[in-house]
């Protein structure tokens, strides 16, 4: 048995109206075109659908019986129509989420998507560095929020929050009556480090920071996770570093403080793959700059300029309005 969608919209147009004349008319195809769809119909279920006279034209026994088999055929087509078109045209994403973001920017963004478009799905998966390098090139995330520009080949990155490094200590130690703290304890006291594993860059990068005091940091290896390193950090197991976006942040035995020497200073930004043109990344691109403005001018800090290098076609003032 071999038909095709379109020979069943003629036999139920047909079968409606019983006029070959007015069937091809309301069909926008010539009679003869039709009067072909028919007979190719009829051929491939071996049975004749119609009766015609030069005054009529009715069904067959076997035509009213097939007529409800073609609107099933049609209703079931149609709806799996409507199925892949709104597979196709959703709006959904999975981003990693550094944990600034997860804190301090995240719970806006999912507030504003929630507000704003209902329909928006975002998966947020809980990646390490070097998870997070490797899952972006292979489409397994679309993008990464509240990281430093990562070097991935291709990588686009807007600039959001410019932080500056704070020591995570516990609360029962004497650091933590104290309104800051000097970088000079670490040469006593580990700093609580991501495993190289986990993350190719921390650990260098605090070296780096400390080099210009003359101190070589002992590390207190964790796994890369925030909420682990601040455990370590409230057990007194060393001093966890973090920025002062964590400040508004409630952890049980640890406290913030900020430190005596400027340090560097880390930008964060929201990252993702030039090539990326999908709605839904412009959508949670437009929302996570919003959210950040807005978080910005809550807090009373200055937001972020956008690099003409480093950032390409950002959204006018009417795309950002929410």
């Amino acid at each position: 048995m071999d038909f095709r969608i379109r020979q069943l919209q003629c036999f139920l147009t047909l079968a409606e109206v019983l006029n070959y004349g007015k069937t091809a008319r309301s069909l926008y195809i010539s009679q003869p075109t039709l009067t072909f769809q028919i007979k190719g119909l009829e051929h491939a279920l071996g049975v004749r659908l119609f009766e015609r006279t030069r005054q009529h034209v009715r069904l067959t026994e076997a035509g009213a019986a097939f007529r409800e088999y073609a609107k099933s055929i049609l209703d079931t087509v149609d709806s799996a129509r409507d199925c892949l078109q709104s597979l196709d045209s959703r709006l959904r994403l999975t981003i990693a989420c550094g944990p600034v973001g997860q804190f301090v920017l995240l719970p806006n963004v999912i507030r504003l998507l929630a507000s704003e478009y209902p329909n928006f799905e975002l998966e947020v998966c809980e990646m390490t560095t070097e998870q997070q390098m490797a899952a972006l090139p292979e489409g397994k995330v679309d993008a990464l929020l509240m990281m430093p520009a990562l070097p991935i080949e291709g990588i686009h990155f807007d600039p959001l929050r410019q932080e500056k490094m704070m020591a995570a200590v516990s609360s029962e130690s004497q650091l933590a009556r104290q309104s800051s703290v000097s970088v000079q304890v670490f040469r006593s006291t580990p700093i609580i480090a991501s495993r190289l594993k986990d993350c190719r860059f921390h650990q260098p990068s605090l070296h780096s920071m400390l080099a210009p005091f003359g101190i070589t940091p002992k590390i207190t290896e964790s796994p890369q996770s925030c909420s682990v390193q601040f455990a370590y950090a409230a057990a007194g197991e060393g001093i966890a570093m973090t920025t002062d976006g964590m400040r508004s942040c409630v952890v049980p035995g640890v406290t913030v403080l900020p430190f005596e020497e400027e340090l560097s200073a880390v930008t964060l930004g929201l990252a993702f793959l030039e090539n990326n043109h999908s709605p839904a990344l412009k959508i949670f691109r437009k929302v996570v700059l919003v959210a950040s403005r807005r978080l910005a001018a809550a807090n009373g800090a200055p937001r972020l300029a956008p690099s003409p290098v480093m950032v390409k076609e950002f959204p006018s003032r009417r795309e950002l309005a929410v």
